[in-house]
């Protein structure tokens, strides 16, 4: 059985007739989508595609995202997933020769009609995009035609589906006023033809399926990874290590050379990072672990070296290109702040809250700007959860409303926190009394205590916060101990372009993080569950002074 690209077909018992098994893998060769054995990446991406109407798989190189990508449509113009045998009383189960195997992701029966794309004729689609669909389709199932750069761009099922495979470099027209009913775009299109793409899918419903290395069209990251959209799957960050059989096969030729475990996850670290603990990339194309090898493997072993497919790799690749060939990495978040946050993990279905969970709000108070308010809530566990969001213009009494409103439909809110002023300076403030700020904050206070909550200035300590943040997201034996409501859209487009800037070190001032503040600020907290009291909210909660907001400044 072939596994994930396809290298080699599984040994087969010795006491078989060598005839018998010659004329078995001729015939699993032609027929080899049959036989396909997806990567656990792969069988992941197989489910999003089935769930959503475009399917992005953000990867580095050499980690089979073409093999899926042909592998993908040549099950939707069969109807039926080939390497994907079920019971018949399964849902998705579609009879073919007297077998059952599962529909295909499409979801639209055959004859379908695929529009294939790639970057230019000769190179990617005539050696790389075509050959992979002549590698897995079934022989004879099928028939070509060629165009005049000799490439086979059209190809007609027995079922009467086709494949059409068009090129970047053709007209914008060209991808207009069409009707197919599926789409695979290797490699980044521009955006309008993938909007034109798009349209033409739209009557059927159709699905667009997206291969790429995240080298040029930034409007991928914008439009697609970080949209947020409900109709859109994204698989992103893939390095290569989640190809297991190119790194299990560098793994077997440390081994043999006498490397440990230990030693081999050294070496990894030394020749994917610079750094590994602040987990920056690396940039000596692989010259401190070629060196590490060196000086770690016995003279008459070291020609094994040269064997090792990955390490040549980033020898070869210029270090600007490390983030998006070596770790799917789109190069403008490099620099993310929260580089452990991972949708499939981090972002959970909602839930019904229960109402013995203390719920804390935080509010990132903005003058003339929307106001961002977080709701986050935490269990007897003391696992953390993001349950709403307010993302909007609001006035101070809206603000107060809001959080009464949340607490009277049954959330157990009792404390809220509040930035001074945002990317302000409380010193400032103490000695603003009467400014609007000030009275901002005594509307809001004095509302929340005739509901038995109360007000506080959120701590400032971004660093120690940030750490905490990321403390959560790692967990406790790689159990996340904060996750976050998939409906908190805005929170999602914040962490994903969260970013550092390379002068200070420290977040970017120009990054969109209003509510990355009241995440960090809410850490600092020290909320943790407890059983619920009533108790009577004192006549000021803030201090002695009889002004609320002269307290909260003498208690910064």
């Amino acid at each position: 059985m072939w596994e994930g690209d396809g290298y080699e077909l599984m040994s087969t018992p010795k006491k078989y007739n060598p005839l018998i098994i010659a004329e078995a893998k001729k015939l699993a060769r032609s027929l080899l989508t049959f036989f396909w054995k997806p990567f656990p990446w792969q069988k992941k991406a197989l489910e999003i595609v089935r769930k959503k109407n475009t399917t992005a798989i953000i990867c580095c190189n050499k980690n089979g995202k073409t093999c899926f990508g042909a592998n993908t449509v040549i099950s939707w113009a069969l109807g039926y997933e080939p390497w994907q045998r079920v019971d018949k009383d399964d849902p998705d189960a579609l009879e073919v020769g007297g077998k059952y195997y599962r529909r295909s992701s499409l979801g639209i029966a055959p004859p379908v009609n695929i529009i294939i794309v790639g970057e230019d004729w000769k190179l990617h689609l005539g050696r790389t995009i075509v050959p992979e669909l002549k590698k897995w389709a079934p022989e004879g199932w099928y028939e070509t035609k060629k165009n005049e750069q000799g490439v086979e761009y059209l190809w007609t099922w027995n079922n009467k589906s086709t494949f059409t495979i068009m090129c970047y470099t053709q007209d914008d027209d060209l991808f207009e006023g069409f009707r197919a009913q599926g789409a695979w775009e290797d490699e980044p299109p521009e955006k309008k033809k993938h909007q034109a793409l798009s349209r033409g899918l739209l009557l059927d419903g159709g699905k667009t399926l997206m291969t790429l290395t995240p080298l040029k069209e930034a409007w991928i990251l914008d439009d697609i990874v970080l949209s947020g959209r409900k109709d859109i799957g994204v698989i992103d960050g893939l390095m290569l290590t989640d190809n297991p059989m190119l790194y299990g096969g560098e793994i077997k030729i440390l081994k043999d050379a006498g490397f440990t475990d230990e030693r081999i996850e050294d070496y990894f670290n030394l020749l994917f990072y610079d750094d590994f603990l602040k987990k920056t990339y690396v940039t000596d194309k692989g010259h401190k672990a070629e060196n590490f090898l060196l000086n770690n493997i016995p003279v008459e072993k070291q020609e094994e070296i040269y064997k090792l497919k990955i390490l040549k790799f980033i020898k070869d690749i210029e270090p600007v290109d490390v983030p998006p060939r070596v770790f799917g990495q789109f190069k403008h978040l490099v620099g993310r702040v929260l580089k452990s946050f991972d949708m499939s993990i981090h972002s959970i279905k909602p839930f019904i809250v229960p109402t013995k969970w203390p719920v804390t709000a935080m509010i990132d108070w903005h003058p003339g700007t929307p106001q961002a308010i977080s709701y986050w809530a935490v269990d007897e566990r003391d696992i953390h959860y993001c349950i709403g969001e307010v993302w909007r213009n609001m006035s101070s009494g809206e603000i107060a409303d809001d959080i009464i409103r949340k607490k009277i439909a049954g959330w157990r809110i009792e404390d809220v926190y509040i930035d001074p002023l945002a990317k302000g300076d409380t010193a400032y403030l103490k000695n603003m009394v009467g400014t609007d700020v000030q009275s901002s904050f005594n509307i809001i206070y004095d509302k929340l205590s005739e509901h038995g909550i109360s007000l506080t200035v959120a701590t400032k300590d971004k660093d120690s916060g940030i750490e905490n943040i990321r403390e959560w997201l790692r967990g406790v034996n790689g159990l996340a101990t904060c996750y976050i409501f998939n409906n908190c859209e805005r929170h999602f487009y914040e962490v994903m372009r969260w970013v550092i800037d390379e002068n200070t070190g420290k977040p970017s001032k120009e990054s969109d993080d209003h509510f990355m503040e009241n995440w960090y600020r809410y850490t600092l907290t020290g909320t943790k569950y407890s059983e619920y009291q009533i108790t009577p909210l004192s006549e000021n909660t803030l201090g002695e002074s009889s002004s609320p907001i002269t307290s909260a400044w003498m208690g910064v």
